[in-house]
């Protein structure tokens, strides 16, 4: 039997007889078999693979025209496109049925957005929502939203701490812990890692003369990064930038026989003079209180600590304890 042609105003070809059994095309291949049949006892028409009925289907429409495919689908051409929907008033949806939790993309029409959310029903537990000039995270539930970048060797996280109302920049994938950059409802910017320190220093009697002598800040008012050693008296930067150092002694039993007295912060690669002192104008048993402050370029695992120097006259000058040295980056 070769080809049939069907002719005819109004050509039909009808297979089967409204009984209750299946009805099929059969393509009879050299390596693979197809059929194109209605599954009667599911009410489905099917096209698939084989010559069984109802075995490896590929496509199916049933009574509702919905349609289900089995494998893959690919679209070509030179503009593929996929259309969902007919622009009547009607939520469109592709839900993505899970094991543990289904997951949809969504247009929400009666709310002109486009939706992510968890679950199957458009509108609710949306995750994204696009609208033609904003992208919003989360459906103003009591819970974090973030987006993590997941990298090789580290990950980061911008996220709302929902709990705290803050927005924060950090490290991981758990918003709130390691934070880098926390900004709160009130517009305050906080970095609680960024390096900051302060401490104050202890008694020091008879500070030596004609020498240097490091000045001992010994106790720890606040260390953000630890980078302070409080048993070196020593800023070690840990990172390369720009960092605003400070430094204070209160000095007493001035020796007014000595020609100057210098207060310096001492960094890896320069000495700053931020303080210098004329003792004779000073009585001797009163206290003389100087400082000051520079902008240091430090490279990382640079560090920085404050120096005492009297020119000329005799060990008795004292650091009473009120002396400080702090620092911050800024850049």
């Amino acid at each position: 039997m070769g080809t049939i042609e069907i002719d005819g105003s109004t050509p039909k070809l009808t297979i089967g007889n409204a009984t209750a059994e299946d009805a099929t095309i059969l393509f009879d291949g050299n390596a693979q078999d197809f059929y194109i049949a209605l599954d009667d006892s599911a009410d489905d028409l099917l096209i698939g693979l084989g010559s069984t009925v109802g075995t490896t289907p590929a496509i199916s429409i049933d009574e509702n025209l919905a349609v289900k495919t089995y494998g893959d689908i690919t679209m070509t051409g030179a503009t593929p496109t996929l259309t969902i929907g007919d622009a009547g008033a009607e939520d469109t949806a592709i839900v993505f049925d899970g094991n543990a939790k289904d997951f949809y993309v969504a247009l929400d029409d009666s709310a002109d957005k486009l939706v992510i959310g968890e679950g199957s029903t458009v509108g609710t537990n949306s995750i994204l929502t696009i609208t033609d000039d904003s992208l919003t995270i989360g459906d103003a539930a009591a819970v974090d939203t973030k987006i993590v970048f997941d990298g090789n060797a580290q990950d980061y996280y911008i996220g709302l701490d929902d709990s705290a109302d803050d927005l924060v920049i950090g490290l991981g994938s758990t918003v709130g812990t390691t934070a880098h950059i926390i900004t709160d409802e009130a517009g305050h910017v906080t970095m609680p890692l960024q390096s900051c320190f302060q401490a104050r220093g202890g008694t020091q009697n008879n500070m030596a003369a004609s020498s240097n002598v490091t000045i001992q800040n010994s106790v720890e008012i606040f260390d953000l990064n630890s980078d302070y050693n409080t048993g070196t008296y020593t800023f070690t930067a840990p990172v390369t930038g720009k960092y605003s150092l400070n430094a204070s002694i209160r000095m007493g039993a001035v020796d007014t026989a000595a020609t100057e007295m210098y207060i310096q912060i001492t960094t890896s690669n320069r000495n700053t003079t931020v303080a210098a002192i004329d003792p004779r104008l000073y009585a001797q048993d009163g206290f003389v209180i100087a400082g000051g402050s520079v902008v240091a370029d430090m490279d990382a695992a640079d560090t920085a600590y404050v120096n005492f120097y009297q020119e000329g006259g005799s060990a008795q000058v004292d650091s009473d304890g009120n002396s400080f040295f702090s620092g911050c980056l800024l850049a």
